[in-house]
């Protein structure tokens, strides 16, 4: 995990290049103002929305203004501290998007240093505003779980990232990363019984849904990985142990 590895998949499904790489042209937001930097203060405002979590109207579902994709794919091809401005701004104009609020924080967590504890925040606030019926598509809402869980291992924090991990599997037993991750985090906090249990699973012969097949890695790549993982150093202990698990 304390490598990019670990990040990789959501980071890769979000918007491509990890790398901030030369500005490109920045879409405009909806009614064609600048992307702009915003204040703590304004920032704040539009994770909870103008009025507050209870003034969000999610009767309609959540209010996701088109240029979302339109700044993913901005930051994709290297501007991506420009994507971010644009997305706070779009965040603070449309209250009730935790699309917008997801792929916010899957930027933020691509940054040199990654920002984790701000995305952690717009995360977690998308998360509430799901629940509350601004539904999130089914690749933000594993982005969103995902997404928190990492803020939270970059931080060193891996307790703190096990219950979304494991809300990630309940909804999407089959991906392979979500079992890597539980497992580094479980590794971490002292289950070793529970990281090998996770570590095996992602080994096995399972499917990813359909919506991330694309960016899904095969198991040799994460056999690789529990051999060099220091979050994985717990697992490498009983050597016997080790070489039955990677058989």
């Amino acid at each position: 995990m304390r490598g990019l590895t670990i990040a990789a998949c959501l980071l890769l499904a979000a918007c491509g290049s990890e790398a901030d790489g030369p500005a490109q042209n920045t879409p405009e937001v909806e009614d064609g103002a600048e992307a702009h930097e915003r204040s703590h203060e304004a920032a704040a405002e539009g994770i909870r929305g103008p009025a507050g979590a209870d003034a969000v109207d999610c009767s309609s579902g959540s209010d996701d203004p088109e240029q979302i994709d339109l700044f993913a794919e901005s930051a994709g091809n290297g501007n991506l501290s420009g994507a971010i401005r644009g997305l706070e701004t779009l965040c603070g104009r449309h209250p009730s998007s935790a699309t917008a609020r997801v792929r916010l924080g899957e930027m933020l967590l691509r940054t040199q240093p990654p920002r984790a504890a701000q995305a952690d925040t717009w995360l977690t606030r998308a998360l509430e505003l799901h629940e509350l019926g601004c539904t999130l598509g089914f690749r933000d809402h594993w982005a969103a779980l995902e997404g928190q869980a990492l803020s939270h291992m970059m931080r060193g924090d891996y307790a703190a990232a096990i219950a979304p991990l494991r809300a990630s599997i309940r909804a999407w037993p089959g991906l392979r990363s979500t079992h890597y991750n539980l497992a580094c985090a479980l590794c971490q906090t002292g289950d070793v019984p529970g990281c090998r249990a996770e570590i095996e699973i992602a080994l096995s012969n399972i499917e990813a849904p359909s919506f991330l097949a694309e960016q899904s890695r095969p198991a040799d790549h994460y056999r690789a990985m529990v051999r060099r993982d220091p979050d994985l150093a717990p697992l490498r202990v009983d050597a016997a142990a080790l070489a039955s698990l990677l058989d």
